[in-house]
């Protein structure tokens, strides 16, 4: 039987991702900043109890290596292995711009986005080096492109697209793929706050006519994570509504 392992998978995205994989009949390892927390043990019951699978959570803060190192140690003992990992978890760095940041802004996006990020697929690496598997990240649009007040986010995520490469260069050797996510706006618990309004303004940004949904990003990490993608490695897939390839913003046609 597979194990995937899914980090910040106790709601939004992380959870319908690994919703999608116990639905197939994976064995699901989700992390989050407290898995003695009632949401965390409720998540890992739920997905026993719905799938008929075998999941456990553990805590596991993003920023430190020996907590990353000691959580895929147990899911070593736990599993016996790991098939797949996806880096989910991220610190959004809302309002961090250029000019406003500080060192310690700066640090704690770093420390989770790039650093936390690098040790998850170099622990995960270690443990897929002698059978093989696949290592999915979650990027962001906005690490091709620039917004208002996210300078520090979008540099983390570009920084992860080239570590798959280095990570799908080196790795291959070891039959384990790396890819990443370049995902837009998914719809999640921040957007149930949006007026109708500002929600219909939003959506006209993208060509696609709206925001993807969880499950349509589970969904991709599914293909990449599986063996619908043997021969994909090193690679960015978009998932984004079409913003990417708008040089301006992007407005309807009158009807």
């Amino acid at each position: 039987m597979k194990t995937v392992l899914i980090t910040g998978a106790v709601r939004n995205t992380g959870l319908a991702i690994a919703r999608r994989f116990a639905s197939e009949g994976w064995q699901v390892a989700i992390t989050s900043r407290d898995s003695e927390s009632e949401q965390a043990r409720k998540t890992v019951f739920d997905l026993e109890k719905e799938y008929g699978i075998k999941a456990r959570g553990y805590s596991m803060s993003y920023n430190s290596i020996s907590d990353i190192r000691n959580t895929f140690q147990k899911v070593k003992e736990d599993f016996g292995g790991l098939d797949t990992f996806v880096a989910n978890s991220a610190a959004l760095g809302i309002g961090v711009d250029l000019l406003g940041t500080e060192e310690a802004d700066f640090d704690s996006i770093v420390d989770v986005n790039l650093k936390g990020t690098f040790f998850c697929c170099q622990s995960a690496a270690e443990l897929m080096k002698e059978n093989g598997g696949s290592i999915v990240t979650i990027g962001s649009v906005q690490g091709t492109g620039a917004v208002a007040g996210r300078t520090v986010y979008g540099i983390t995520k570009a920084a992860i697209s080239q570590l798959v490469r280095s990570m799908a260069f080196e790795l291959g050797e070891y039959g384990i793929r790396a890819n990443n996510i370049v995902a837009g706006a998914i719809h999640s618990d921040r957007w149930d706050s949006l007026s109708p309004e500002e929600l219909a303004a939003r959506r006209s940004r993208y060509p696609a006519g709206r925001e993807s949904t969880e499950e349509e990003i589970s969904n991709a990490v599914w293909f990449l994570g599986t063996d619908l993608s043997k021969t994909i490695t090193g690679t960015d897939l978009t998932v984004d509504s079409g913003i990417s390839v708008c040089l301006l913003p992007y407005k309807k046609k009158e009807n």
